[in-house]
């Protein structure tokens, strides 16, 4: 049975991808955001099965990846909508900074101002433009409809 349930995992880890794939192309961030967010709860978090999951959109976007420059954008999405779904109350965020070749963005998550499921310092380098939900993370029963970008 613990076979099966890994199977599915993978294969809803699989269908989620290609869902944040297909909405990007089909409507504005905001929208997906909103998109992403029903069904958010506040529940007993587990961290294993959110590393597993992790693992899972990682493999994914490194057998199908969204772009040349990087699987963040999509990564942190579906990270957000399968987090949000267990308990976690993460926000997702958008940066910029200057690049050789003109300005370069990245896409992360935070838990509680510190970073969720991100690999490395990268995010570290680069100035928030984009929060989602914009301010303080409250539960989702309390949470206000509204985007706003994120002032330094």
């Amino acid at each position: 049975m613990a076979r099966v349930d890994k199977y599915l995992a993978v294969l809803r880890t699989a269908l989620l991808v290609l869902w944040v794939r297909l909405l990007l192309r089909l409507t504005s961030l905001p929208l997906v955001l909103g998109q992403l967010s029903l069904g958010s709860k506040m529940g007993n978090p587990d961290e294993a099965e959110m590393k597993k999951l992790a693992y899972y959109v990682d493999r994914w976007l490194q057998l199908f990846p969204y772009n040349q420059k990087g699987n963040c954008f999509p990564r942190s999405l579906a990270l957000y909508r399968l987090a949000r779904r267990r308990g976690y109350p993460v926000q997702f965020h958008c940066g910029v900074r200057k690049g050789f070749s003109g300005l370069e963005g990245h896409a992360w998550l935070t838990l509680e101002s510190q970073t969720f499921h991100e690999p490395g310092t990268f995010w570290q380098d680069f100035t928030t433009t984009f929060s989602y939900p914009p301010g303080p993370v409250k539960r989702p029963e309390d949470r206000e409809v509204g985007i706003q970008p994120c002032e330094r």
